[in-house]
């Protein structure tokens, strides 16, 4: 039983004694609320605000009900110290320690006012001066950009799991109401208008040291279902390998008090690191959804704030934020990845069973999987994303294209009942192997529990030291390799190769009683370095080099054959927008030459331009790097000076030009003609011009425009169409 069950259990058999000495006052954005109480405690506090004084709760506004592990510090107690108090700002500039007996209600307020306080037993209405109410209004700020809200530290402490670290502990109290699009300019709604006042910690591990002088990246790893975020300090989860080394790591708690159905309130209850119904009640039983209801991001919410709120206290490079997990976490990390992809460098997805919450507690907060509620967000195509989209890798959850690299690991004996090995996981594997989205795929002999597999063999993580566990999920690698503003090669269609890896049907069981090789993966042998994205005068071009693992200390992470060939999608590089490329002809090459010897190995393949503009290099070779690094490069082939092309001919009169420009057209046979002018970014005019048989003199307005480069587009009624180049001086 956790310490924090006992110390409630304890507590249940004390003397009675009610709230009493309630204050108030007001700091860093937010308005402190304690009172004084003693066991046993009430299931529920509430709080109560008015601009007069009154003696009725029903003469003031409820703002606030919390459970004892959320007025008291519990959670402190269960995962920092158990003689731990709330640590708050005390209006003065200073910091005042609540004492043990002290309990804790926080609001944020959104304009400036003065307010009487009052708190009372859920159920009890008098409110009696000097006893459950201030003694005077409290006088509040609203100041977001002089005065935002903050995180509080609440403690400093060496890291349990492992010397040259320290860690901070923090809490956060929510703003929660019902339009979760009624956030301050400094702070969003990060909670219902039920759960308004509940706090939350988070902890930060920082290598002994650290120069912050330069931005440093920032780790994030998300605990499982019945994890927390003490799990998460820098030294635990050593067969995964935590411990950052050129920035800092953030462990997050996923606690949601609360009553789910009939089962509560529920001391352990989770939000999948995602959100809540906006119309969930924690405080009632038989509380599930009685028609549709939205499901708000309240969660994903406050992870993001608090990522900006590092950036701007620990100097965290944004470019550099990195997103991981296990179980619960791994749903939570594939959510938040898909969900805010600019937003992160990479993610590490560890036992996702990609179908989401499928126990019959979460379905007061969630809705029954059926239901498939609405989510808060839009996706790409305009629509509400559903809440069943968000945990594969399939679905688009953004307005954005690209999504960041993500690295997925299962177990074949993972059994867990919510993210097993079964063909909803293999469907997901073969379906991201094929949609070029940037996914990497790992399967292994282990069980559900990372530690799983150590000592027995499992190919991925097999023991705590270097030489038993692959490198790619270690926090330290990812700081190393990825950003979030650089461009990344997505290899795809590893599956359909010859004598490639295969995971199965999805059957859980290695061995005899699996199905499919026992351990692969798909796309998790390439490397690559040195990417470059350039606007040329003929539209973005791309360079990379690139190879195969060879020289790994973990040998399972070298790759087991010479060559491997798959295709490539070009990922959070600029949309290909190229007016050539409007033609249909095979205007977008690539080479793919030795880095050492400079030999051409393919020369002038041909590139395709995708939906939604994605440049895609089918059919590339890459090696074993103690074979050859090979550097990839694409460029375009764009006429400069005129161009033939049936039933017409054009040039550009003059070229290069300063002011003004002719456009010379040669017609077989009278027609009107469209002419698009357009630089690398997209349309920036069109014109019309009714031609006659023979040669046609078109003006060119250019004086407007700025120097560079621009492209000029001529379409006849018979769809044949060319394209110029134009440099603008």
């Amino acid at each position: 039983m956790r310490p924090t069950l006992l110390f409630l259990l304890a507590l249940a058999f004390t003397k009675l004694s009610a709230q009493t000495n309630v204050r108030a006052w007001y700091a860093d954005g937010q308005v402190w609320v304690i009172w004084e109480t003693a066991p046993p405690f009430p299931e529920t506090y509430a709080i109560y605000a008015s601009p007069n004084p009154f003696s009725n709760t029903d003469d003031a506004l409820l703002i606030g009900r919390l459970f004892p592990f959320e007025y008291l510090p519990l959670t402190l107690k269960e995962q920092v110290d158990t003689a731990a108090t709330f640590r708050i700002p005390d209006g003065m500039g200073g910091t005042y320690q609540l004492a043990g007996n002290e309990a804790l209600f926080v609001g944020t307020p959104h304009e400036s006012d003065e307010l009487y306080f009052a708190v009372a037993e859920w159920g009890e209405t008098a409110v009696t001066p000097g006893v459950n109410i201030t003694d005077e209004a409290v006088p509040i700020e609203y100041d977001p950009d002089g005065d935002p809200v903050e995180c509080h530290l609440q403690a400093t402490f060496p890291s349990p799991f492992a010397a040259g670290f320290t860690c901070h502990a923090y809490t956060l109290w929510a703003d929660g109401r019902q339009n979760q699009w009624e956030g301050r300019p400094d702070f969003p709604i990060m909670a219902n208008a039920a759960k308004n006042g509940m706090p939350s910690l988070f902890m930060v591990s920082v290598p002994v040291g650290l120069d912050f002088s330069e931005p440093v990246p920032l780790s994030v790893w998300l605990h499982g279902g019945e994890g927390t975020a003490r799990q998460s300090l820098a030294g635990n989860r050593a067969v995964v390998n935590i411990k950052p080394e050129e920035g800092v790591l953030l462990a997050h708690d996923d606690k949601l008090i609360g009553w789910r159905g009939n089962g509560g309130p529920h001391l352990g209850g989770r939000s999948w690191h995602f959100g809540w119904r906006k119309n969930w009640d924690p405080f009632s039983s038989g509380n599930l959804p009685n028609g549709t209801d939205t499901i708000v991001n309240y969660t994903q919410r406050r992870y993001l704030w608090i990522d900006g709120w590092l950036a701007r206290n620990f100097n965290i490079d944004t470019n550099r934020i990195h997103i991981n997990g296990h179980s619960m976490g791994s749903a939570g990390t594939t959510a938040l990845a898909k969900c805010y992809p600019r937003h992160y460098a990479s993610a590490s997805v560890m036992s996702n069973g990609f179908g989401g919450p499928v126990t019959e507690s979460s379905e007061a907060i969630f809705g029954a999987t059926a239901d498939n509620f609405p989510t808060n967000l839009i996706n790409r195509d305009g629509g509400h994303v559903g809440f069943a989209e968000v945990w594969n890798l399939i679905d688009n959850c953004s307005p954005e294209r690209d999504w960041p690299l993500i690295r997925c690991w299962h177990g074949k004996n993972d059994n867990n009942n919510a993210m097993g090995w079964d063909e909803e996981v293999v469907e997901n594997f073969r379906a991201a192997d094929s949609l070029g989205m940037g996914v990497q795929v790992f399967w292994s002999e282990r069980g559900h529990n990372l530690n799983s597999g150590s000592g027995s063999g499992d190919h991925w993580l097999n023991g705590n030291q270097p030489d038993q566990q692959t490198i790619l999920d270690n926090v330290a690698y990812e700081e190393s390799h990825f950003r979030a503003d650089e461009s990344f090669p997505a290899f795809f269609n590893h599956r359909l190769q010859p004598g490639a890896d295969d995971p199965g049907d999805g059957t859980p069981g290695t061995g005899a009683s699996g199905v499919g090789d026992d351990w692969g993966t798909w796309g998790g042998y390439h490397r690559w370095e040195d990417v470059e994205t350039d606007e040329t005068f003929y539209g973005p071009q791309w360079k990379a080099t690139v190879w195969l693992e060879g020289n790994a200390v973990f040998g399972n992470d070298n790759c087991p054959v010479e060559q491997l060939t798959s295709d490539i999608v070009l990922r959070r590089f600029p949309p290909f927008v190229c007016p050539a490329c409007a033609t249909g002809n095979e205007v977008v090459r690539f080479t793919v030459t030795d880095l050492a010897t400079g030999e051409t190995l393919s020369d002038e393949e041909v590139a395709f331009i995708e939906e939604d503009s994605l440049l895609l290099l089918p059919d590339v070779t890459i090696y074993r790097e103690d074979i050859r690094k090979v550097r990839i490069e694409t460029h375009i082939l764009v006429p400069t000076t005129s161009v033939g092309a049936s039933p017409f001919t054009a040039e550009l009169l003059p070229n290069p030009v300063a002011d003004a420009a002719a456009l010379s057209v040669v017609l077989e046979q009278p027609g009107r003609l469209t002419i698009n002018l357009s630089n690398i970014n997209g349309q920036i005019r069109t014109q019309y011009f009714a031609g006659k048989s023979g040669d046609n003199l078109v003006p060119l307005d250019v004086e407007d425009l700025a120097a560079g480069i621009y492209f000029v587009q001529i379409i006849n009624e018979q769809g044949g169409r060319a394209v110029l180049k134009l440099v603008k001086r």
